[in-house]
């Protein structure tokens, strides 16, 4: 479901339909309280898809949906999967702040006082669209480096996981989870605004900055060029296009 490009950038929060719910579009300051890691660790694993696996894997979980891919993991018990879990939640309560999360084998239910709706397998992968595009990542770097399930089925898919992971870090070794602060940084420098107002930005509203920021320093640096008598000089991309690519 693609939502109103207009919805997205005014910081409102998103109904979910399918589910009777809003989901809350958390500023980069209440993101700060969990931290990037624990935002990153529970995004990126609310967003698992099994459109990573191999084609032969994708046979064998055929009738398996990216919700029970979830569960499937979920229900390891290891050290690791168990900060996994907590980063889930974390992040959920971030979401849906008015709402007790509670997870069972068939459902992550979201309770409040007399209201009861839930995430499932009939909706979880509209829920994970709305995600990716509040959050403008797209796809995004899998999950944790140590994740290591138990189970046969999951162990499968958190293999496929990890070596996907390292191909991306090998790509990226200077990656941390320092992405949204070193963005404030870069709009608040580069545009001259103060600090703690874009701490109230929303990431999507952020990363529309970033990205407007460069299209236009680039034409400006263009224009300045060309007065300057400069000769073959690559013409820039238009700066006022549309800068996400679900729009």
């Amino acid at each position: 479901m693609k939502l109103d490009p207009l919805l997205l950038f005014s910081g409102n929060d998103i109904p979910f339909t399918s589910s009777g719910v809003t989901i809350h579009h958390p500023t980069i300051k209440e993101i700060a309280y969990l931290g990037e890691d624990t935002f990153f660790t529970g995004y990126q694993m609310l967003i698992i898809s099994k459109n990573i696996l191999s084609q032969e894997d994708k046979v064998n979980l055929e009738t398996l949906t990216n919700f029970d891919i979830l569960i499937a993991i979920l229900e390891e018990r290891n050290a690791v999967m168990q900060k996994n879990r907590n980063c889930i939640q974390m992040v959920l309560m971030l979401l849906f702040p008015e709402y007790e999360i509670t997870f069972t084998k068939k459902a992550i239910i979201l309770k409040k006082e007399n209201e009861e709706s839930s995430l499932n397998s009939n909706n979880f992968e509209e829920f994970q669209d709305i995600l990716k595009q509040m959050f403008s990542f797209g796809d995004t770097n899998g999950v944790p480096q140590d994740f290591n399930p138990d189970g046969p089925m999951a162990a499968r898919i958190a293999e496929k996981l990890k070596k996907r992971h390292q191909v991306l870090a090998e790509k990226n070794p200077n990656d941390n989870f320092d992405i949204i602060g070193r963005y404030v940084s870069v709009i608040s420098t580069g545009l001259s605004i103060d600090i703690n107002s874009v701490m109230n930005y929303t990431i999507y509203q952020l990363f529309d900055q970033i990205k407007r920021y460069e299209l236009k320093t680039s034409y400006d640096l263009y224009v300045k060029g060309k007065f300057a008598g400069a000769q073959d000089t690559k013409e820039p991309e238009d700066w006022m296009k549309s800068v996400h690519s679900n729009n």
